[in-house]
């Protein structure tokens, strides 16, 4: 019985992680990566850095899943890439972070756009600002 217990709870928890995650991304495991997949299909690069033992980075992710605009936005225009800052300390440095989460949009020679570093005080409000002024 509590086997059954516990393989339900890993089952749903599963779907949960798959559910939440946004779909449509093409996603790169470098930025290296991104950006060759940018210059391809002729779209900017979505760079998110989170940690696991960010406290807001799981608020925000909650946010990017639930927000069918910034979905949209990042379909259309962007190549997304996930880093974990403690894996990449070289390049946070390199952008000024001090912690996660943090935002930058590249152009396809990897050139920052712009960025946001920290938790926006808007949540994913200010990020879909910052992916529209990016695209244009």
């Amino acid at each position: 019985m509590n086997k059954l217990v516990y393989l339900a709870v890993i089952v749903i928890l599963l779907g949960m992680v798959y559910f939440l995650t946004p779909k449509g991304q093409s996603q790169a495991e470098t930025l290296e990566e991104g950006i060759a997949l940018a210059k391809e299909q002729d779209k900017l690069v979505f760079l998110y850095i989170n940690a696991p033992w960010c406290t807001y980075c799981p608020l925000l992710e909650e946010e990017f899943a639930q927000s069918g605009e910034f979905q949209q936005i990042i379909d259309e225009h962007y190549i997304w890439v996930t880093l974990d800052f403690d894996r990449n300390l070289a390049l946070a440095q390199q952008f000024g972070l001090r912690g996660p989460p943090a935002m930058i949009v590249f152009d396809q020679n990897g050139n920052v756009i712009t960025g946001i570093p920290g938790y926006p005080p808007n949540g994913v409000q200010d990020v879909i600002a910052m992916l529209k002024e990016a695209s244009k």
